[in-house]
């Protein structure tokens, strides 16, 4: 698809600065959006007869837009309207509605989706808040949602995973991978379906993890420079290493391990561990088992580098209405409404000044998942990244399995990401 610049010239000299630009022999524009009114002082007010349509998923994150736009629509008088669609189905829908007018104003995406999405000429700069994002969010957040030196998203939530302990089987937290590999010893029983620690083995979003406490990375710069993989260099080769020495407290067959077994096992009592994010709370609750969370523990007195995903609004180059839609999402990342947000979700706000607020550091959860936060390393958000997941979660999956050792998966791997990239230009 043709990148876009956009021509809406009277609401790019109202905020000020440059909208999301494309190449210069590129012409092709969206609908330019009726000139909307501003304050004597230059505020930006929505424009007349503004409507939008948001797109997030359902449950409490859908819940929240309601709430939003409800706020919204107080302050602003302009009607919202919440269409529920999975996070996981978003992209693909923006990338065959948008130019056609059709798609959400304003979107829900993970962050690392920014790369294809801007390259695709699909989302608006951030013109509102971008200052903001840069100098009062966390790092991982301003980060991943910049691309090529300008913030696209407006984050709403960061997301890393954990360790889910059940405490009738451990009377502590694990420490150290050593403590639990110790436990599991004694407590493992395969032919028995017992184990000492379940996760997603063949996801890569996981096995990350280990691959980077020991200096393996995905790519570099921050993840921008995708010319750069580190995804067989020794550090990664050691920690995928050290992973399988989890093997036996934990299957056989990475592919024996899915969501729902695990955290069946889990509520069961017969899986002592499991690794997972935020969004297993409230199934582990309903559960009945006496859990808590604490960080990944530490391999070698190494801390596991999980990945950080940032949860973002995202505003739609196409909409008919960028004052609008560019205030809705600034207004639903307000500190303000992100404390709300995370009263209604148990998401944490990626906003420096809210990691201390009261309503945060007093549930009974958010310690841990902060914790890990500080040693977590944001998903790359360059469209090259969607080349890593089948790639490397097979790689990792063949390891486990014992068909290939760690070297010559992680190789074969990396050749195969980069033939693709070849392929790609």
């Amino acid at each position: 698809m043709k990148r876009i610049i956009l021509g809406i010239t009277i609401f790019i000299l109202s905020f000020g600065m440059m909208a999301c630009g494309g190449k210069e022999e590129n012409k092709e524009t969206p609908k330019e959006a009726e000139t909307a009114q501003t304050t004597a002082t230059n505020e930006i007010v929505p424009e007349e007869g503004a409507v939008l349509k948001i797109w997030e998923s359902q449950g409490t994150v859908g819940e929240y837009i309601k709430f939003a736009a409800k706020k919204y629509e107080e302050k602003y008088g302009v009607h919202v309207v919440l269409e529920e669609n999975n996070i996981s189905t978003i992209k693909n829908k923006v990338i065959q509605d948008g130019p056609a007018g059709t798609a959400a104003d304003v979107f829900v995406a993970p962050h690392d989706q920014i790369g294809n999405l801007v390259q695709s000429g699909l989302i608006m700069e951030n013109l509102l808040s971008a200052d903001r994002v840069k100098n009062d969010f966390l790092a991982a957040a301003s980060i991943g949602v910049t691309n090529g030196g300008k913030v696209y998203g407006f984050p709403m939530a960061i997301e890393t995973y954990a360790l889910y302990y059940n405490k009738d089987l451990l009377t502590e937290a694990p420490k150290t991978f050593e403590d639990l590999i110790k436990f599991g010893e004694n407590f493992t029983d395969k032919s028995q379906n017992k184990f000492g620690i379940f996760w997603d083995i063949s996801n890569f979003y996981y096995a990350h993890m280990f691959m980077a406490m020991d200096g393996g990375y995905v790519f570099g710069k921050n993840g921008t420079d995708a010319d750069d993989i580190g995804l067989d260099n020794a550090g990664a080769i050691k920690g995928i290493n050290e992973m399988l020495l989890l093997k036996p407290i934990s299957v056989e067959n990475a592919g024996d391990v899915s969501y729902d077994a695990m955290t069946g096992l889990f509520a069961e009592g017969k899986v002592a561990a499991i690794i997972n994010g935020p969004w297993g709370l409230e199934g582990a609750e309903k559960s009945g088992v006496n859990f808590d969370v604490a960080p990944i523990p530490t391999f070698d007195g190494k801390h596991p580098a999980s990945f950080s995903g940032i949860r973002t609004l995202l505003v739609n180059s196409y909409t008919k209405y960028p004052k609008a839609a560019q205030l809705f999402a600034e207004f639903a990342t307000s500190d303000e409404m992100l404390i709300e947000r995370f009263k209604m979700t148990n998401q944490l706000p990626p906003v420096k000044a809210l990691i201390d607020a009261p309503e945060i550091i007093n549930h009974k959860y958010t310690k841990a998942f902060l914790e890990q936060a500080q040693y977590a390393v944001p998903m790359p958000a360059i469209p090259e990244m969607g080349l890593i997941w089948e790639p490397a979660g097979a790689a990792v999956t063949d390891i486990w399995n014992g068909k290939v050792t760690t070297e010559e998966g992680l190789k074969n791997m990396t050749k195969i990401i980069k033939e693709q990239m070849e392929t790609r230009k």
